[in-house]
């Protein structure tokens, strides 16, 4: 069978898929992405072919102005079905067609491909509920503002209207849809690791000043891409100064940049910076680690006597699903992406996102340890066995193939 991947940084979210093809043996895979223009970085898949679109294309809009990013959206959807037309020419036709629907790139792949069935990865709906746009400051929003997140919809919806099958990886991603579109969404995981993300008791981390750290040793870990609004960054900092003022043996693991990546200040360290000037942490026993490779990131969670993981209604991180995997005793926020995994006190504990001192409360609890926090910690394996676990996430991924290629075109 020859499969297509359309990811606009591949493989991203279709890594384990793609994989998964390859290894099967038997098909030819092949992959558009945007490649590497603005920064971003790209892992690339042994045995897929890389086939860069958009390349061609100069910017010709402010991009402050409102529709910036639809035209990029258009240019680029057009970009990429030149290529594949190319492609066709050459003898090259997919049977289906895998693409993330976020930037809308695959829009008008089907006008070069239709004879394909497409399956269209739905990562995330911009809707203008005050439980999506009003979590962080509840003011009402102007008109402008309201209109350009719901244009940020339009590559979103021109690549659905040709999909076969739609997926969403989690329940709370796939509500975020408009309900005319809800029930056609089957919900199918990414998968995680459970042989890499596993428990390891003799497992040890070593801080840049040379000293390791061991699960016997009250260590609280943070991992978010940077120095997020939408992650809780500054909640959590504010519960570590307090935690540390009281403990002094707690020390701190900080996984991830300083940049913002979502929302207000996007683009710039200044949310980290202006944090970090209003609270009182122990520059000693608090590490800002960076960004680490998988394996060291891995031994972080293994370490771990408490995982915080904080986060607005938005896209459920991997890095929270990992450290269940890992056995993490994980302090959620009580948000509605953290609910469909975490239920409180069963695999983790639950936190206001906006109570620092009840955040810190619940790392407390969990660096206390106990037979409670063992079997939370047990609990939240097992909830990822159950419902993440790579395995099954593509026993489900290859039930969903079969049902749409036995479907007629």
């Amino acid at each position: 069978m020859r499969i297509a991947f359309v990811h606009q940084y591949f493989p991203g979210q279709f890594a384990r898929l793609a994989k998964h093809f390859l290894d099967e043996g038997k098909h030819d895979v092949i992959a558009f992405h945007r490649g590497l223009r603005d920064g971003r970085s790209s892992d690339p898949v042994d045995g897929i072919r890389l086939i860069e679109y958009g390349e061609e294309i100069p910017p010709e809009r402010d991009e402050k102005r409102a529709l910036a990013g639809t035209e990029r959206f258009i240019r680029e959807a057009v970009s990429l079905a030149r290529k594949a037309d190319t492609l066709r020419q050459e003898g090259w036709v997919p049977d289906v067609v895998y693409s993330h629907t976020g930037w809308g790139s695959a829009a008008y792949l089907h006008d070069a491909f239709p004879e394909a069935k497409f399956i269209k990865y739905c990562e995330w709906f911009y809707n203008n509920t005050a439980e999506s746009t009003q979590f962080l400051n509840p003011a009402p929003r102007p008109i402008g503002i309201r209109i350009a997140t719901s244009l940020m919809n339009l590559p979103i919806l021109g690549d659905l209207a040709a999909g076969d099958l739609l997926i969403a990886p989690t329940e709370f991603q796939k509500s975020q849809f408009p309900a005319s579109i809800r029930p056609s969404i089957e919900v199918a995981p990414d998968g995680v690791n459970m042989e890499f993300f596993s428990p390891e008791p003799a497992a040890s981390f070593a801080l840049p000043d040379g000293r390791k750290v061991t699960r016997c040793d009250r260590v609280v870990t943070y991992v978010a891409r940077g120095a997020d609004p939408f992650r809780g960054f500054e909640p959590f900092m504010e519960a570590l100064a307090s935690l540390q003022a009281r403990d002094p043996l707690v020390e701190a693991l900080i996984l991830g940049d300083r940049m913002v990546y979502y929302g207000a200040g996007h683009g710039t360290e200044d949310h980290f910076h202006e944090v970090l000037k209003s609270v009182a942490i122990d520059p000693s026993r608090t590490h800002f680690l960076g960004k680490l490779d998988y394996a060291n990131y891995r031994d972080v969670l293994r370490i771990s006597s408490a995982h915080v993981y904080l986060t607005v209604p938005f896209v459920l991180s991997w890095s929270m699903l990992e450290s269940m995997a890992t056995g993490c005793a994980v302090i959620g926020s009580d948000t509605a992406p953290v609910r469909e995994f975490i239920r409180d006190r069963e695999n983790g504990l639950l936190a206001n996102f906006f109570d620092p001192q009840g955040i810190a409360a619940r790392i407390e609890e969990a660096l206390n340890g106990g037979p409670e926090i063992e079997a939370m910690r047990a609990n939240a394996r097992r909830t990822i066995e159950e419902r993440w676990a790579a395995d099954f996430a593509l026993a489900r991924h290859d039930a969903l193939l079969a049902r749409v290629l036995a479907q007629p075109k």
